[in-house]
């Protein structure tokens, strides 16, 4: 019988797959990855996208237990995992690290538009143990397929000037005015990641009507404290995609 652990773990991104996008059972594609006694990076082959098909990634989650050992290990070393574009060099759609304190949450994501791999394209999943060891480490994924015809899987051009997020003051001392502008009443998210993919300010998450919006950013994390010099990202996530904005932000 399959541990408990691994079972809940893919029931739960199984479960989250996008009500929006009507995916049929036999279109659904997951998995589960283990790695054993890991050290520095280590990279595994998820998912070939088969002729005529496009590929949409809605789920990925990192755990500290394998097949053979159900029960978490006990080390906190932070990991990071990138999905890529797999191949002699891979390029990187997406990286996240979790633990970078020790009240960050287990890495779990779920993207609301997927991430879209075409036809041919191999998808890969590289996990890196930041200090390590790390006695055990699973990657479970889940997403579906979809004919290459099919072309509500990806934002199609946006309306009016949705997508089109601009920040100033670039470079920012202490805080930076985001600007953008939606054509209908929907759902806006709006956050602060930092180049590794951690999350580090949630600025707007709800609906907001149609018309020009500023939100600030004050160069502080969600704790309210003032975060270090560098680039970080902003993203922005409507009905209509999701698009991203670099800040330089120096003290």
């Amino acid at each position: 019988m399959r541990p408990v652990a691994l079972f809940v773990l893919l029931s739960s991104l199984l479960a989250s797959a996008p009500a929006g996008a009507q995916v049929n059972a036999a279109d659904m594609r997951s998995g589960c990855t283990s790695w054993s006694a890991v050290v520095g990076t280590i990279s595994s082959l998820l998912f070939v996208v088969p002729t005529g098909y496009r590929f949409v990634l809605t789920d990925a989650n990192i755990a500290r237990v394998t097949a053979s050992s159900p029960i978490p290990a006990s080390a906190g070393d932070a990991i990071r995992l990138s999905i890529d574009v797999g191949g002699t060099t891979p390029v990187s759609r997406w990286v996240a690290t979790d633990r970078l304190s020790t009240t960050d949450p287990p890495l779990q994501h779920h993207w609301n538009s997927g991430i879209v791999f075409e036809q041919g394209e191999s998808v890969e999943a590289a996990v890196t143990v930041v200090n390590g060891p790390a006695p055990f480490v699973t990657v479970c994924w889940s997403g579906y397929v979809t004919p290459s015809s099919t072309s509500s899987v990806t934002p199609g051009p946006p309306a009016s000037d949705d997508l089109a997020l601009e920040a100033a003051p670039n470079p920012a001392r202490e805080r930076t005015e985001l600007h953008f502008t939606t054509s209908k009443r929907q759902r806006v998210t709006v956050g602060v990641f930092a180049v590794d993919g951690r999350r580090v300010r949630v600025l707007q998450r709800g609906e907001l009507d149609a018309g020009r919006h500023q939100i600030t950013w004050d160069g502080r994390d969600d704790q309210g404290r003032a975060v270090a010099s560098g680039l970080y990202f902003a993203r922005l996530d409507t009905d209509m995609g999701s698009t991203t904005q670099r800040i330089a932000h120096v003290h």
